[in-house]
């Protein structure tokens, strides 16, 4: 994330102190509660505590990424940081782009031609039911597109060149103020390598989703002056993740 998570932490905690203000008034206001909301209170407290869990959750994550963040830039359990020129940096990101581009590319072609596939199956099946069909198959083909074109966005916008500054945690790494972390209870580092051209220590870690874990890397460019560190970012990264260590 490039924004500063402790905004996450506030606003989570914000619904937090809702949550808990409307479940105190809930017992022990239940009658003016009552006069005015009739049975519908009932409906209102259960949506009430759910969104407290999920706040709840939310906050840590928001709680363990500033945590992160914070030490990673008072220099607390760092394993290197090096500095990237624009030019280097440029280099390193135009590269990654385009590899994410190639392979998003062919994932929202696969996504799309299932869709043709599926809904045209139903159309087939049900002649009358074509139309509506057509109708959904095509609203989600919009809504697929949408989240790859925002998603590729994203990725432009983090690809930027700010300050170049690269540290490498044991729990996390900063890229150009870009967070990421690993140490969340549902994720893992998975390893680290070092790529000779365009000079680039990839890092990556997963975490466990819907769908089993998805992986993510983080290409981190490396000028030749930074070498020497990158490599023993590598080795100690690489032991970190066998030791199954993120926390």
């Amino acid at each position: 994330m490039s924004s500063d998570p402790r905004r996450g932490l506030f606003a989570a905690l914000a619904v937090m102190a809702f949550c808990l203000a409307w479940l105190v008034a809930a017992a022990f206001h239940e009658a003016p509660l009552r006069e005015a909301l009739g049975m519908n209170r009932h409906a209102v407290t259960f949506f009430v505590i759910v969104a407290l869990v999920f706040a709840a959750a939310a906050a840590f994550v928001f709680a363990r990424f500033a945590a992160v963040r914070a030490e990673l830039l008072a220099g607390r359990r760092v394993l290197g940081r090096w500095c990237v020129d624009p030019r280097t940096w440029d280099t390193v990101a135009r590269e990654t782009l385009a590899t994410d581009d190639r392979e998003k590319r062919y994932a929202l072609a696969i996504v799309l031609l299932l869709l043709v596939v599926v809904f045209a199956g139903f159309g087939v099946a049900d002649p009358e039911a074509a139309l509506g069909m057509m109708i959904v198959a095509l609203v989600v083909a919009v809504a697929v597109v949408v989240a790859f074109l925002v998603d590729r966005r994203v990725r432009r916008s983090q690809a930027r060149f700010r300050d170049g500054t690269v540290i490498v945690g044991e729990r996390g790494l900063m890229s150009n103020g870009v967070l990421h972390v690993w140490a969340l209870p549902a994720n893992r580092l998975r390893g680290a390598e070092l790529r000779p051209r365009p000079p680039a220590l990839i890092v990556a870690y997963a975490w466990f989703g819907r769908s089993g874990w998805q992986e993510a890397s983080v290409d981190l460019p490396v000028p030749s002056e930074a070498s020497q560190i990158a490599l023993r970012c590598r080795d100690a990264l690489l032991a970190l993740a066998s030791a199954g260590r993120a926390g």
